[in-house]
């Protein structure tokens, strides 16, 4: 009997359009073994289901129920009604309300099993400071960076400029912490440019990380795939820069078909090539990571930092595993196959526990 897939997109994020691109590269990528339904969220978190998913205005209202591995939907009365069993759900949302770990929290509670890493590591690897945080603590190298709130911006706002020129120089990366595709991203080169990239910045988050700006880097990119111990660490490659860092134009607006957008493999050493898929294989393990992820790194005079961990990558990172064999299908294959076995392990484990604490209770007055 076919499998049921969910393949869920869109979402309440600035990378709304990219999650749409990424669903339908998917969707055409999945083989005949299995049932597809694609589930379209639209701005207003709303879910629908969409038989054609290259045709978004012709949906159908769907929902979940906590405790339940089902899509509903409403009949004629008004009533929901049972309208599909979900085996696995694919997520190809990118960013907030997504990739953050808040849908991973809602399919926790349906029990459905879901292609991306858990609760936990979605939500540290969506906020670019607690990422910073955690790179430092398990001794990875990092840029030098800063950052702070815009509640103390806004009481603070002098301190803070002088803090972060002081700290780290100029020039200055200025980034939403929360966001992705290099939107409400600026370069300040001066102090009037530095202000005027943290009000752009402030429009798309209220946390922002500012980091030492490099000259003369290259982007490596690398991926990895797997559960537990079974990982598969992809080859590198290097995006083609035409500014400081890549713009979300310069990644999806203003390519022609024929610009070179990355070299493959990644004109690296292979000294650099094994240090870089080695430190891949070592982030994966140590934040617990699971199906498919792309880490991206900068590399300077032959000098590795991690810049950060993309928990759902663009097409799922598909495009990297071409040296190691899999294609696209494989790779979804795999990711359907790694969220089924994440989740049987998980009910095996046991989550209630009987006491005698509520039979002894005597009420707030006896405590």
């Amino acid at each position: 009997m076919k499998k049921n897939l969910i393949i869920l997109f869109g979402g309440k994020s600035s990378e709304h359009d990219i999650s749409i691109i990424t669903a339908r590269q998917v969707a055409e990528a999945i083989n005949g073994e299995f049932n597809v339904f694609p589930i379209f969220c639209n701005h207003e978190n709303n879910w629908e289901y969409v038989e054609d998913i290259n045709d978004l205005e012709k949906t159908k209202r769907v929902f979940l129920s906590v405790g339940e591995r089902y899509l509903y939907i409403k009949n004629k009365l008004n009533m929901l009604k049972k309208f599909i069993f979900v085996d696995c759900a694919i997520l190809c949302f990118h960013g907030m309300n997504g990739e953050d770990g808040s849908v991973q929290g809602l399919l926790e509670l349906c029990n459905i099993p879901y292609t991306s890493s858990g609760i936990l590591q979605s939500a540290i690897t969506m906020d670019k400071v607690f990422m910073k945080k955690t790179f430092e603590n398990f001794n990875f190298n990092v840029v030098s960076y800063d950052y702070f709130l815009k509640s103390d911006y806004e009481k603070n706002k002098e301190e803070i400029l002088k803090r972060i020129v002081h700290k780290l120089g100029l020039p200055i990366i200025v980034k939403p912490s929360n966001l992705g595709s290099s939107i409400g991203i600026n370069k300040a080169k001066c102090l009037t440019e530095l202000e005027n990239a943290i009000e752009v910045a402030l429009n798309f988050d209220n946390k922002i990380l500012v980091e030492r700006c490099l000259e003369n880097f290259k982007e490596i990119n690398c991926a990895a795939i797997g559960y537990l111990e079974d990982v598969v660490i992809s080859s590198l490659e290097e995006p083609v820069n035409w500014k400081e860092f890549l713009t979300f134009s310069d990644k999806y607006e203003n390519h022609s078909k024929k610009m070179k957008k990355r070299i493959y493999p990644a004109d690296v050493s292979e000294e650099i090539k094994d240090k870089i898929q080695v430190l891949t294989k070592e982030i994966f393990e140590k934040f617990e990571l699971s199906g498919v992820v792309r880490i991206d790194y900068i590399l300077k005079d032959n000098e590795v930092f991690v810049n950060e961990i993309n928990s759902i990558p663009g097409s799922l990172g598909f495009y990297l595993f071409e040296r190691e064999g899999l294609s696209f299908s494989d790779v979804i294959n795999k990711l359907i196959e790694i969220a089924i076995q994440k989740n049987t392990d998980k009910n095996k484990l046991e989550f209630t526990f009987s006491s005698s604490v509520l039979k002894n209770f005597g009420g707030s007055k006896n405590g």
